[in-house]
């Protein structure tokens, strides 16, 4: 093997370790050429011992895999591109898409996986162009190498990871929604998107796509399902219409598109023509995600019970839905109010039981007095 230090004599009379490697040279701080010697061997020494390790290491992996000594992380990003190309939303894809050929990542592309050091991913996450979505893709890559058994041992530990910046979120007010639409008024379907938004709580693409063969008018519901829970196999949510829904729906058409115009539009489009609306007006801190954290701080607010707020959003995490609505203020009743309604309830629930000759209640009949 190779020694990677070489001795140099300098003029001064000192002597010299020059690392072959990276071309520096460092004072081995002695004059004596029988010292120097011996400093330089314990230097090769300690340098070749972890390249051997290295080198027994890719024997014993050579024997349970070829591909994992020679696996490149350029590798990594094109199983995870196909993956999400067949199991994935298109959305996704391309997004892995662009990820993929982003400055950062292309500093790891040529690295061995074994290889890895991290120093490598360090430098990804602080390139000048890296940020939360740097952080969060580099993360899930990590994670489907170590799932897949590709790394014996993790790159960076969960601890050490830097942390997310994360954004300020917040739902969009009533007087916000009834300015963006005054400043919108001009374009009827524009106004009608935004509308279903405040509405229903739906993402952007999940309304702009709907169509008229998803309404029940003799049921005066809406047959509604996000386009991530369909991709988990979830059948359709029944919403009813309330009345400012369905006095929308009826303005809009009675077969195809409900918004063609806007379902046209790509996502990237429609948010920034909301965008633009925000900055006409002077409001900040604001995108189209904003109607769904609008919708479960309204529902938080009027006391909707979780799971059927759950339900509509297509949540599936009650952490997550909580996140979406734990800045809204909440009025809480005095436990007075309760006490009341309660010994109500009893009262009302022994008068019946005893005054009626009838039968044992069904289920239709509890529902009815089962307190709270």
């Amino acid at each position: 093997m190779r020694c990677r230090f070489r001795l140099i004599h300098r003029g001064n009379g000192f002597y010299y370790g020059h690392d072959t490697r990276t071309g520096e040279r460092q004072s081995l701080g002695t004059k004596d050429k029988e010292e120097a010697k011996r400093l330089l061997m314990a230097k090769n020494q300690s340098s070749e011992q972890p390249a051997l390790n290295m080198a027994m290491a890719r024997t014993y992996l050579m024997a349970k895999s070829p591909k994992m000594v020679s696996r490149t992380w350029g590798q990594v990003m094109e199983e995870m591109a196909e993956r999400y190309r067949r199991q994935g939303t298109a959305s996704t894809f391309k997004r892995w898409q662009k990820v993929c050929r982003s400055q950062p990542f292309q500093l790891i592309a040529n690295h061995c996986l074994i290889e890895t050091e991290p120093e490598h991913f360090m430098a990804v996450l602080r390139h000048g162009r890296a940020g939360n979505s740097t952080n969060k893709w580099l993360r899930i890559m990590h994670n489907y190498v170590l799932d897949m058994g590709w790394l014996l041992a993790p790159v960076l530990a969960k601890k050490t990871w830097p942390k997310m910046r994360v954004m300020d979120r917040r739902g969009i007010t009533e007087n916000e929604h009834q300015q963006i639409l005054e400043c919108a008024k001009e374009h009827a379907e524009e106004c009608c998107f935004y509308e279903m938004l405040w509405e229903t709580g739906g993402s952007q693409t999940d309304i702009a796509t709907l169509t008229a063969e998803r309404i029940d008018w003799e049921q005066k519901s809406l047959l509604y399902r996000r386009m991530k829970t369909q991709q988990r196999g979830y059948e359709f949510a029944k919403i009813r219409l309330g009345t400012r829904l369905m006095a929308l729906l009826e303005q809009l058409p009675k077969e195809g598109y409900l918004l063609p115009d806007v379902a046209k539009m790509s996502l990237e489009n429609r948010s920034r023509m909301f965008r633009r609306r925000c900055q006409r007006l002077g409001l900040k801190n604001l995108s189209l995600h904003c109607y769904r954290y609008a919708w479960a701080e309204r529902a938080r607010k009027a006391n909707m019970p979780l799971r059927l707020a759950m339900e509509t959003l297509g949540h599936q995490s009650r952490a997550v839905h909580q996140a979406y609505a734990k800045k809204v203020e909440v009025d809480l009743l005095p436990l007075e109010y309760y006490e009341q309604k309660q010994a109500g309830n009893i009262v009302e629930f022994e008068r019946y039981t005893q005054g009626s000759a009838r039968p044992a209640l069904g289920p239709e009949e509890l529902v009815s007095v089962r307190p709270g």
